[in-house]
């Protein structure tokens, strides 16, 4: 009497494998090497590139701020200077400086020059005195 422990397996059918050609692997791998050598210098070559640009695009909004910078300066001391002038030119600072620097008075009274009019023969201008154009005597 046999035992039969397990059931036999039915045996395996060889599938033939193909075996590709080694030329066309080869001519495969010929090309693959140097254009994969190629595109990492390109992604490099590009890469630096950008860089480079961002480099002149950095340098170009410094010299940009810095300009702004400098016009917003003038435009600061600009304005200041417009109010130093206006402070300056103020009637009552004048006054105040001709009367205590300059020591001028104002006039007890103020005398007004009547206006003529050169060719107007109801007022003529009267010639001038002695010679005009000699030296003078104080």
């Amino acid at each position: 009497m046999t035992a039969v422990l397990r059931i036999p397996r039915p045996l395996r059918r060889e599938t033939p494998i193909a075996v590709p050609d080694p030329g066309v692997a080869a001519d495969a791998r010929a090309v693959i090497g140097p254009l994969a050598i190629f595109s990492v210098a390109a992604v490099f070559l590009a890469s630096l590139l950008l860089a480079g640009f961002h480099s002149v695009l950095v340098d170009g909004q410094f010299e940009l701020d810095r300009l702004q910078t400098r016009l917003d300066d003038g435009r600061e001391r600009g304005q200041v200077l417009r109010m130093e002038v206006a402070r300056l030119e103020s009637p009552s600072r004048i006054l105040h400086v001709a009367q205590g620097r300059l020591g001028m008075v104002p006039p007890p009274q103020r005398v007004y020059l009547p206006a003529v009019l050169p060719g107007d023969p109801a007022q003529p201008i009267p010639e001038p005195v002695g010679n005009p154009f000699g030296t003078l005597h104080r």
